[in-house]
């Protein structure tokens, strides 16, 4: 690995920014303000650097080398060539990466998804989720991808992105709190029972009163009223339509005021069994 100040031109920039094929969303707002800072002679050669990886690949940078061709000047930065592509995901330039970056940096899809429940489930696992607004303590970036495994080789991620996803289109329930419920279910009953459970949520229930055929109903009448709920709200509705659907229950309310309850009977009966 090699390190040197080097002159980068706007060409130059933009011949470095070929290679950016594993970098998260480019934010535009953040380029436009390194480009006021470098046309207004802001611009400080701070240590930090450019990394390129051993086959070329833009590792870190993108939003300076975006700034320099927006602004049309030539910068003195820091050039590191010869890094390790595995290491990528360490990588910080000032701007914190989240879930997504490295999600997308790895090559996942439906990363917002992903993150967000990945985020939900961080949450439940350290007893945090009834907690209703207050910062939450965020989950590392280092813990993601294995998160990610994990999930895929216990639940199967293509079964759960596609089944939170299609429930969400068909119902309104946010998909996110869809994934996480699912995943917490599967963990605990087996996929066979939820996937029969998702099955039913989807094509609008299969008894009179079911919660398969209440929740949806639930949702929007609150979504009618315009009555706000617990953030985890949806979350604990599916949980508990769950658990009433196995007992051949019906389902016709589900009360704000049981979220925190139900959440923290929750913690004590259910796991996500990932290691975090």
């Amino acid at each position: 690995m090699n390190i040197q100040m080097t002159t980068i031109t706007p060409r130059m920039a933009n011949h470095f920014l070929g290679e950016n094929n594993c970098n998260r969303k480019l934010n535009k707002r953040h380029v436009k303000f390194l480009a006021d800072q470098i046309s207004n002679n802001k611009w400080a050669a701070n240590g930090q650097t450019i990394v390129m990886a051993e086959d070329g690949t833009l590792m870190d940078g993108q939003h300076r080398l975006h700034a320099i061709i927006e602004s049309n000047r030539t910068v003195n930065i820091l050039l590191c060539t010869g890094a390790k592509k595995a290491d990528m995901s360490t990588i910080d330039n000032g701007k914190s990466r989240t879930s997504y970056d490295v999600l997308t940096m790895s090559g996942y899809t439906n990363n917002r998804l992903l993150a967000s429940s990945l985020a939900q489930l961080y949450r439940f696992d350290h007893a945090n989720l009834a907690r209703d607004g207050g910062a939450a303590t965020p989950m590392p970036n280092g813990l993601v991808e294995a998160a990610v495994e994990q999930i895929d080789q216990r639940v199967g991620l293509d079964w759960l992105v596609k089944t939170a996803m299609q429930i969400s289109r068909n119902t309104q329930l946010n998909s996110t709190h869809v994934f996480s419920a699912l995943h917490l279910l599967v963990v605990k009953y087996g996929k066979e029972t939820v996937e029969d459970f998702a099955d039913k949520l989807n094509s609008g229930g299969d008894y009179k009163k079911s919660p398969t055929s209440a929740i949806p109903k639930i949702l929007a009448r609150n979504i009618a009223s315009g009555r706000k709920t617990h953030r985890a709200y949806i979350f604990a509705m599916v949980m508990v339509g769950f658990e009433r659907w196995m007992r051949g229950n019906e389902m016709s309310v589900y009360r704000n005021s049981s979220v925190v309850l139900d959440i923290n009977r929750f913690y004590k009966t259910y796991n996500t069994k990932i290691n975090w």
